[in-house]
């Protein structure tokens, strides 16, 4: 056995110890396949004298893995102990005969293939395979360790490949906020994840990217007809996408998640169905005869119950100069706010969209004393965010 195998075994050792008496061991399969590819192996090598066998890694996207690591190592083990074997196996050096092969995923199968190849004309003697479901050990044992022959490193698919709009992985959505994370991968710049969601009740969906890995882009559907109904690349934390969405209860939605541009990578998803958030104390604010006054100095909160919602607000002057006024969002930095400022005849003064930090609304404007409307619109589609309002002095 190699130097250059023996890190992985602790990997395994302790991944072996994890498992309870009455769990199936990933480990334990493993060994128990080789066994069988070494009893096949030994049936298919010549009985001549002399004949001397090499153990190759075994490549997953032009990779080492723990996984490819293991699988030599043992299967070298299984070699040399085989009974009444009429080979010997060699570490290093010249050999009539090289095991080595691949491993791939398709169609929720990890498939080992393992070649015997007569070193002389580098022909193929014979051919085998062994097949494994994809769970989170297997997983795990292919990404780990991973060294690509290229220099760079490699993502491995995960466990729930390989799934498409029309067979989408389903997913449990949660009542109030968070919910269970599933974990994925995009494997190269073309992948894509399709996750099925059909809420209990009507309400508003929340589908988030989790982790800070990748920067995710994620669109919703309507599955029946395929429509798309929202998408968004960085409304979550850091890089992870967010839709918000008003569903109703029995339909299918489908959400795609991919890598922005040719980005790869690991991250969460997950769903929840929130609770809209009712009329502010304000209401019914939507034009300057229904306008609410503020006072200068004092912030009022505020909630854009739709992407259509506007509210107004007056206020009074009492000493002409220069006054800041400001509109921005309470939970994100990263709701959309529009600020316009009229005089007492609803003459326009000023108006800003992004003057304030991210998507906050923000201007200033000499004023002399009187009084004054402020219109705040929202310019997000499905906002349902509390905001503050707030006029100072400078």
């Amino acid at each position: 056995m190699t130097k250059r195998l023996l890190p992985f075994l602790f990997f395994f050792l302790a991944l072996s110890l994890s498992y309870g008496q009455n769990t199936a061991n990933p480990v334990a399969q493993l060994d128990e396949a080789v066994k069988t590819l070494a009893a096949d192996i030994g049936k298919k090598l010549p009985t001549g004298e002399n004949q001397k066998a090499a153990v190759n890694l075994w490549t997953y996207h032009d990779s080492a893995t723990a996984f490819s690591s293991y699988w030599a190592a043992q299967l070298a083990e299984e070699l040399t102990n085989l009974p009444g074997r009429s080979f010997v196996l060699v570490a290093e050096g010249a050999a009539d005969w090289t095991l080595s092969g691949e491993i791939v995923e398709a169609a929720n199968v990890i498939r080992v293939y393992t070649r015997l190849i007569r070193s002389g004309d580098r022909s193929i003697a014979a051919s085998f395979h062994s097949d494994f479901e994809p769970d989170d050990y297997l997983v795990e044992m292919l990404s780990g360790g991973a060294s690509s022959s290229r220099g760079g490193s490699s993502v491995s698919r995960d466990s729930y490949e390989t799934d498409s709009f029309e067979n989408p992985l389903a997913v449990e959505i949660a009542e109030g906020g968070g919910g269970p994370v599933i974990n994925r991968t995009i494997h190269t710049e073309n992948d894509a994840d399709f996750f099925l969601l059909t809420p209990g009740r009507d309400g508003r969906l929340v589908i988030e990217t989790t982790g800070d890995a990748l920067d995710t882009v994620m669109e919703l559907y309507d599955a029946a007809s395929q429509r798309e109904l929202a998408s968004n690349d960085d409304g979550g934390s850091g890089s992870n996408a967010r839709i918000r969405h008003q569903v109703r209860s029995g339909e299918r939605y489908i959400a795609k998640v991919h890598g922005y541009g040719s980005a790869t990578g690991r991250y969460g998803f997950q769903a929840w169905l929130s609770e809209a958030m009712g009329a502010d104390e304000y209401e019914d604010d939507n034009s300057a005869e229904s306008a609410k006054e503020i006072s200068v100095g004092t912030p009022q909160q505020h909630t854009f119950t739709t992407g259509n919602d506007v509210d107004w607000v007056t206020f009074r002057i009492d000493q002409a100069g220069r006054y800041t006024i400001r509109a921005r969002g309470v939970n994100s930095t990263r709701l959309d706010t529009y600020i316009v400022l009229y005089d007492r005849e609803l003459n326009l003064i000023n108006e800003d969209d992004d003057g304030g930090e991210n998507y906050d609304s923000r201007l200033s404007a000499s004023l002399q004393a009187g009084t004054y409307f402020l219109k705040v619109e929202c310019l997000n589609d499905e906002p349902d965010e509390p905001y503050t309002i707030r006029i100072d002095a400078e």
